[in-house]
């Protein structure tokens, strides 16, 4: 599957659950072993269990490696060309990984791949 594929994959799966705030950042030409981040955020812990499960249950890869499973304030799923972060809001305005590649950024929620 191409990476346009899965990243509108993951997006939709996100927003299939109410995911708030996507954003795809592109880090193709970083030394960053992964293509891409999609970054989300749920409003809880329990709606982010929600996001996440319906992507390990229904998004065509399956997760190379699964961080933040048990605690749900970030959860990360490796998909190795993709990863993808979920967090509630608070822990997403305090870790601020968007600004960290905020020069990279190419989507975000209502914005095409």
């Amino acid at each position: 599957m191409d990476d346009d594929r899965l990243l509108r994959s993951a997006i939709d799966l996100i927003a299939e659950k109410k995911g708030k705030n996507i954003v795809v950042i592109d880090l193709r030409s970083s030394p960053i072993p992964t293509d891409y981040f999609v970054i989300a955020e749920g409003e809880n812990p329990i709606h982010v269990k929600a996001i996440v499960s319906n992507l390990m249950s229904k998004f065509p890869l399956k997760a190379i490696n699964r961080e933040g499973l048990s605690e749900r304030r970030w959860i990360v799923l490796d998909y190795g060309e993709l990863m993808v972060h979920v967090f509630v809001s608070e822990a997403r305005e305090f870790y601020d990984i968007d600004s960290l590649w905020a020069d990279h950024i190419v989507a975000t929620e209502g914005s095409t791949i």
